[in-house]
């Protein structure tokens, strides 16, 4: 059975071999006689249905073949019937060199789609979904209606270079079962296109077959025509230029260029073509234009494009057609979202831009009302001096007053200083308070008082810090509580690594293992010439996480902000001796541990179970850059606040009262 199709196929390369050098002779001898329509073959010209010839290019076409309507699509007015003007193709008149959309080859007559692209004639009649808007003039071509997924789908039998071969749209053998596909346009050139006759009702009078079910007759008058077709078009050029006159050369030039006018008018004046709402995925392979710049790219760049070597033992897959391999392509989803993508990208480029603006505006007017505030601030320390200057004066006259009369004359309450304020303990129990309000508040790292609602406050060293400046920086405030409070990585970091520095294990007479602290003296340098030091007091510093015993010398013990109620706890602490170590046994329960299940208080240094605390807890209440205070010296603390309270509001009925004697 191969034997005999190996024969049968030798046989046919012979004979069409032989039909083409009798048609290319055939040609040259009637060429000047017979001409031949590019989309039927057929070389019957009727006065119904003229073979028409393009002036510009030489393609020949039958009228109906192309939907040529007489002579209205020419631009004279007086223009009849049997009219002499020139007439060219729609491509010739847009002026363009086409590529079809749905077949690789290049030759032959093109009409113009809605969306601006091109295809040929016979393959929009013989693709399935391929559609018109005027029936009879055969335009514009809408490729829509047509499902994408076609595009590269199958690959066609007759193309020979194999990097073409799936480019555009193939189309099936109209035999039943048969598994071959192929281009319009190459199964054109085979001779394997044909149509039923006129008298014939039929939705679809155009019929394709293989070279196996195609009749072998028909395919051989069609192949010797399409031979003969091209060896025309050729030669017609040369030909004509050589027969045409000047005059008459000019005057189709001219009238080219009116056509070409027209048509830039009318693609201008247009309506756009509809588009669906999805972007149809289609494989970049499955276009030939696209494959024929890349090539070339490939060609300028001296890369290689013999990627697709073509394999002869593959040609029964070939034939059947199968995919393989999916082509690559982009999904409706990726598109849609690169497109969004891209989108909200441009917004919020131009958001951040707005914001910018703003922030820039926003720190002018910041820096005009820092300096008006330096004005104001400064404009109001003199008039406070004024004022001190003069209720002095004042107070001198008034005293003179008094010892005039001979009388203790009570000072009036205009010339009478004002009281202080008492610090409170969140201010942190500064002794010294200015009478100039303090309202901005500058960083400790960055050393700028912008963005006074991202400063945070250290409970231990009593400076603030931008939540960005910090070491890691913070995204938001940190939580205090009653019993926790927040302190920056430099004091948590000087107490934990002191701490671990100065932790030793001790071992217990009854063979119980505890940690103990190692009280050391921090290493200083003292010169030679210098006196030394004064003397140093030990003050246990418990506002930090770490149990670092701090020393300060007398001249800088007052200067030292430290809260009024610590200080008071931190002297009793100094003045009891320390009967017993109580650093492993807790409090409550008077059981021992370790470091594993107890807490100990920041500020009164006793040590509680986790389940003995109130409410018991399952881990140690401590966090990483929080303080821990127990339960009683937060009522302590509690209670204190509410007896100043008390005295205060005693205060203020008594004040009240002396103002508003009973009568």
């Amino acid at each position: 059975m191969i034997v005999q199709m190996t024969v049968i196929l030798k046989l046919e390369m012979h004979q069409d071999s032989l039909i083409l050098e009798k048609s290319q002779n055939w040609s040259s001898q009637k060429m000047d006689h017979i001409m031949i329509c590019c989309v039927c073959l057929g070389d019957n010209s009727e006065d119904a249905d003229e073979i028409i010839q393009c002036d510009n290019c030489g393609i020949t076409v039958h009228e109906g073949c192309y939907g040529v309507d007489g002579e209205s699509d020419s631009i004279m007015s007086s223009a009849s019937e049997n009219s002499t003007e020139p007439w060219f193709c729609d491509a010739c008149k847009c002026g363009v060199s086409p590529s079809c959309e749905l077949c690789p080859n290049q030759d032959g007559i093109f009409k113009e789609t809605d969306a601006g692209r091109w295809v040929h004639i016979v393959c929009a009649l013989y693709v399935p979904g391929v559609a018109f808007g005027d029936i009879d003039k055969l335009r514009p071509v809408t490729l829509t209606e047509m499902n994408y997924s076609k595009y590269g789908a199958k690959e066609c039998s007759f193309c020979e270079d194999a990097r073409f071969a799936r480019t555009g749209v193939c189309i099936s053998c109209d035999a039943g079962m048969c598994r071959a596909y192929f281009h319009v346009t190459c199964a054109q050139k085979e001779g394997l296109l044909s149509e039923a006759a006129a008298e014939e009702d039929i939705a679809d009078p155009f019929f394709a077959y293989c070279k196996q079910h195609a009749d072998r007759l028909d395919r051989k008058w069609k192949r010797k025509n399409y031979l003969a077709l091209q060896s025309y078009c050729k030669m017609s050029l040369q030909e004509r230029e050589k027969q045409l006159s000047p005059e008459a050369q000019a005057r189709i030039n001219a009238r080219l260029q009116q056509y070409r006018a027209k048509a830039e008018l009318a693609r201008s004046t247009r309506p756009q073509a509809w588009v669906p709402r999805e972007k149809l995925p289609r494989p970049l392979t499955s276009s030939a234009s696209a494959i024929r710049k890349l090539m070339r790219k490939a060609e300028l760049m001296g890369i290689s494009t013999d990627i697709f070597p073509v394999d002869n033992s593959d040609t029964s897959s070939s034939v059947d057609g199968r995919r393989k391999h999916k082509q690559p392509a982009l999904t409706a989803d990726f598109v849609n979202y690169y497109f969004e993508r891209n989108m909200r990208m441009i917004q919020i480029q131009e958001n951040m831009a707005e914001q910018k603006n703003i922030k820039d505006k926003l720190e002018n007017e910041q820096e005009k009302l820092h300096v008006e505030y330096n004005k104001l601030c400064e404009s109001l320390e003199e008039l406070q001096n004024l004022n001190g200057k003069l209720r002095s004066e004042g107070q001198g006259i008034w005293a003179l007053l008094g010892r005039i009369t001979g009388q203790k004359l009570n000072i009036p309450a205009i010339l009478r200083a004002p009281k202080e304020r008492k610090p409170s303990k969140k201010e942190g129990g500064a002794q010294k308070i200015s009478t100039l309000p303090t309202v901005l508040y500058s960083c400790g790292i960055c050393k700028k008082n912008h963005d006074q609602h991202l400063l945070l406050l250290c409970d231990t060293c009593k400076l603030h810090y931008h939540l960005g400046c910090l070491d890691p920086p913070l995204t938001r405030m940190p939580r205090k509580t009653k019993n926790s409070y927040w302190q920056c990585s430099e004091c948590d970091q000087a107490g934990s690594s002191d701490m671990e520095a100065e932790m030793a294990m001790e071992t217990l007479p009854d063979g119980t293992k505890r940690s103990r602290r190692q009280i050391k003296e921090p290493v200083k340098f003292v010169p030679q010439d210098m006196p030394p030091e004064p003397k140093k007091i030990p003050i246990r510093n418990t506002r930090t996480r770490g149990r670092k015993r701090s020393f300060i010398p007398d001249e800088e013990k007052h200067e030292e902000r430290v809260p009024r109620e610590r200080r008071q706890r931190q002297s009793v602490l100094q003045k009891k001796p320390k009967a017993e170590d109580l650093r492993t046994e807790c409090a409550t329960c008077k059981g021992t541990g370790d470091n594993e299940n107890l807490v100990r208080c920041d500020e009164c240094r006793l040590c509680y179970h986790f389940g003995c605390l109130d409410p018991p807890l399952k881990k140690s209440p401590k966090q990483t850059g929080y303080g821990w205070i127990c339960q009683e010296c937060d009522s302590s603390s509690s209670k204190e606040d509410e007896n100043e309270a008390e005295r205060k509001n005693i205060s203020q009925e008594l004040s009240m009262e002396q103002k508003n004697p009973k009568k």
